[in-house]
């Protein structure tokens, strides 16, 4: 039995994911821990990053969520 292939939008989730992760565990980040001078919206930087990529992973699954993503073609059965 053949896998049914991936859509384009489903590879594009998947990529969007993996360099969401990735971004969140990059370890470069834990250079900036005692430094206070690179603000983002008035935080630390590492609080500041840590909260930017957290919005961009709920947006990411959002839109995923909205898309049925990982739905097999009929939904619920």
């Amino acid at each position: 039995m053949s896998r049914p292939k991936m859509s384009g939008k489903t590879k594009a989730i998947w990529t969007l994911l993996i360099i969401g992760f990735m971004a969140m565990e990059f370890p470069g980040v834990l250079f900036f821990q005692k430094v206070s001078e690179p603000f983002i919206f008035g935080l630390p930087f590492i609080y500041g990053y840590i909260i930017c990529i957290w919005v961009y992973m709920c947006a990411i699954l959002l839109y995923a969520y909205r898309t049925n993503w990982g739905q097999n073609g009929g939904g619920e059965k």
